[in-house]
């Protein structure tokens, strides 16, 4: 893991995410809403996209639940691991085949949510910004450099809560690949050098409590095994 663009580094204008980009992961969301068919979610043709303000940007590994007035804001925080991508030209509409020429890197990442939030707010019908938006909620290890020609789909993304693994998924198994989430946000919101893009997280997130270490790990496959390329340690506090 050499020569890494170091996360200190990186000061997005915004940071994008998106959502169900996993069918395991929509099915274990069905499965937590109460909701839609996943079969709707295969057929969506446009990817789930919201928002975490830069100030969620969390680069020294710590995890907290929010407080607000002495009152903890959730009693049910989750981490989901993902596949992290470095907007690194600018751009207000690149086609699918330009798109990697937009990105300078790769990492991993954790957005954490509060998950009791989010449920209750979409049951009501309001906005949850609060339960992805708070401070830490968005954590990055440093990214690797990206100049191919093309997304490398042997990529896989990984984590391990307190030693165990507990969420691995490809970047194969996306059904909005880095290209295509490149192309399509470019043309709806336009994208700055220095924006990141969280590209969804597969099945297995699930809730964490004081103490836990999370390892987040971007690997793709080497000599006979997976070869670790970018690294995330993380602790709730």
């Amino acid at each position: 893991m050499e020569n890494l663009i170091p996360r200190n580094s990186i000061h997005p204008g915004a940071i994008y995410c998106v959502g169900k980009n996993y069918s395991d992961h929509a099915l274990e969301m069905q499965q937590l809403e109460a909701a839609a068919m996943i079969a709707q979610s295969r057929q969506s043709e446009e990817p789930i996209i919201f928002m975490k303000p830069p100030t969620a940007l969390e680069t020294d590994g710590m995890i907290t639940i929010p407080v607000f007035h002495g009152r903890p804001l959730s009693e049910n925080m989750h981490y989901e691991a993902e596949l992290v991508l470095l907007v690194g030209k600018s751009t207000d509409g690149c086609s699918i085949e330009e798109a990697v020429t937009c990105i300078s890197g790769f990492g991993a990442g954790l957005d954490m949510t509060l998950r009791d939030e989010q449920l209750s707010t979409k049951k009501s019908g309001n906005p949850w910004l609060k339960s992805k938006g708070f401070r830490k909620s968005a954590l990055i290890s440093d990214f690797v450099p990206f100049t191919e020609t093309q997304f490398p789909p042997d990529l896989e993304i990984s984590l391990e809560l307190n030693g165990k693994l507990v969420q691995q998924g490809a970047v194969s198994e996306m059904l909005h690949p880095p290209a295509m989430l490149i192309h399509y946000l470019s043309y709806l919101y336009g994208l700055r050098s220095g924006d990141l893009v969280f590209t969804g997280t597969p099945a297995g997130v699930g809730a964490v409590r004081p103490g836990d270490a999370l390892t987040c790990r971007v690997s793709r496959p080497g000599a006979g095994s997976l070869e670790v390329v970018a690294e995330l340690q993380a602790n709730v506090i």
